[in-house]
Order: C-alpha cells, then sequence, then structure tokens
C-alpha cells in the first residue's frame, strides 16, 4: 500500500507499506569467508521468508524540475531467515539437514540527487543503512550484522553528450567492505594448528571502490537504413583498484621447527578490464 500527496507541482511526500513472500533463498555461511552461498527452494522445512517493509519519503524538484531530489526513511522486518549451522563445511548430504533459522530486520536512509535536463545529466545516491540478523543457534543467540551488510553505499553517474555522435559516461561506486568472521588466536594442540574465530562478522574487508568510463559513437547515416548500429568503448576499474572477494589463511613451516608462519591472504577479482562492442537494431 502506498501514499502519496502532492504538496505543489514540485514537492511531494510518500509513505509505504509492503509485504513480501519469497520462495527462493540465498543460504550464506557467516562463519566462512570463502563464497559458499547456496540457491534453496522452499520446501516443508525451508519455510518461504516473509517480509514487511516500512518507508517514507520527501520529494523535492528544483529549477523546472531540471533537478530531482528525495529523501526516504525504511525499516524491513523479515521471518524465516536461513543461514548454515555454525562449524558447517561442504559436503555431499542434504543440505537442509545444516540449515538453521532465525530472523533479521534492517534500516535506513537514502538520498538522491538527479540531474534531468541538458548535456550533462546523472545522479548522486547514497545509502546509509544496518542490517541485522539473529538466530538461536548461532553467535550465542546475540544479533550480528549480515555479510552483505553495508553501512555507506554511494553511487556517482554522469553521462555527457559532447556531440551528434559521441556520447561519453562515467560511473564512480563506494560501499563499506563485507562483514567476516576470522579467527582472533591460533593454538597448537597435539602439533595441530587450531583457530579460535571471533564472534560472526565482527571484522570488515577492505572498502569497495571502483570508476568505470565508457564513450558511445553512433554514427549518423546519409541516408536512412533499416539497420542501425553504434559502438560502445569502455574501461572497467579504471584505477584497477583490486577489490577483496574472499580472504583465506596461508601455512608454512611447521610448529615442529619452530618456524610456522600463518598469513592472511585476499583474493580480488576483475583488475582493469577494457571493451570494444557493436550494438545493433532493426
Amino acid at each position: 500500500m502506498t501514499i502519496r500527496y502532492a504538496i505543489n507541482d514540485e514537492t511531494s511526500v510518500k509513505a509505504a507499506v509492503t509485504r513480501n513472500y519469497q520462495y527462493i533463498h540465498l543460504v550464506s555461511n557467516s562463519g566462512n569467508t570463502l563464497p559458499t552461498d547456496l540457491w534453496v527452494p522452499s520446501t516443508y522445512i525451508v519455510k518461504p521468508q516473509i517480509s514487511w517493509l516500512y518507508s517514507a519519503g520527501f520529494f523535492k524538484n528544483f529549477t523546472d524540475n531540471k533537478y530531482e531530489t528525495s529523501i526516504e526513511l525504511y525499516y524491513k522486518d523479515m521471518q524465516n531467515q536461513v543461514e548454515y549451522k555454525e562449524g558447517y563445511t561442504p559436503g555431499l548430504g542434504d543440505p537442509e539437514d545444516e540449515f538453521v533459522f532465525g530472523k533479521g530486520w534492517s534500516y535506513g536512509a537514502e538520498f538522491l540527487v538527479n540531474k534531468l535536463k541538458g548535456r550533462l545529466t546523472g545522479w548522486l545516491g547514497y545509502t546509509l543503512s544496518w542490517t541485522w540478523r539473529k538466530f538461536a543457534d548461532l553467535n550465542g543467540g546475540e544479533k550480528y550484522p549480515t555479510r552483505f551488510d553495508r553501512r555507506h553505499d554511494m553511487s556517482i553517474v554522469a553521462n555527457y553528450d559532447a556531440t551528434k555522435k559521441w556520447k561519453l559516461g562515467a560511473v564512480f561506486v563506494y560501499g563499506t567492505g563485507n562483514a567476516i568472521t576470522l579467527p582472533e588466536r591460533f593454538y597448537i594442540i597435539n602439533g595441530v594448528l587450531t583457530q579460535e574465530y571471533s564472534k560472526l562478522n565482527q571484522y570488515r574487508m577492505q572498502s569497495y571502490h571502483r570508476m568505470d568510463l565508457s564513450a558511445t559513437y553512433t554514427p549518423v547515416p546519409k541516408k536512412k537504413r533499416k539497420v542501425t548500429g553504434y559502438w560502445v568503448f569502455s574501461i572497467y576499474n579504471v584505477y584497477s583498484r583490486l577489490n577483496p572477494y574472499f580472504i583465506y589463511f596461508d601455512q608454512s613451516g611447521s610448529p615442529t621447527t619452530g618456524d610456522l608462519k600463518v598469513e592472511a591472504r585476499q583474493v580480488s577479482l576483475f583488475p582493469i578490464l577494457p571493451a570494444v562492442t557493436w550494438n545493433f537494431k532493426f
């Protein structure tokens, strides 16, 4: 249910309440930094996830609707959340035997400034949010942030019509690093290295950020054609930021010889990637 009230032609407020059911679930292992997520359908054991979303916003346009701004607050309550049991390791058994169920909630604020007219258009969006989970069988029954809890999330998009043939674009994104669970202490027990982990998701990976650039060339034919096309020249991750994908620990040496060394190593994906594409329509 959504209620919107227009104060004038450029100003309005909105409030909404939404109830959602989700029958396909993304199950994460909060105690593992490896990407072991699994999509599972609802069954007799795995109940559909249910959520209530409450939101309210203020919207204001400026300069004859050239600029669009908005502020929205939200709160989301989630039931029948699914995660793996503590100590889970991937195997060949039925994954439903390794699931635990609990609840979650999230809240935050979203801010948007959007330029709609002119040769230069684009937007600036920023979200401040918190996302929590609570399971009786995880983290001692205490709440903890989800792996995808992202405190700060920002995106800047700019598009510029340089000429009739050329359009330039730039995108910058920034986000707080994913929450992860890491070992805090190491012990040698009977010659075997043993780890003692922190509470769930008490640490953060490095922040995620990158910039993408593009140039679109659209030829202007002298005669009208049935098939038209355009070229896109793009660079993904211009400054080749090595954003973290997951973290693992590498062990070298031996405790018996006294040269045991444990190092945390980061795995990253997708450095700078240039691309050229040709698109057509008819």
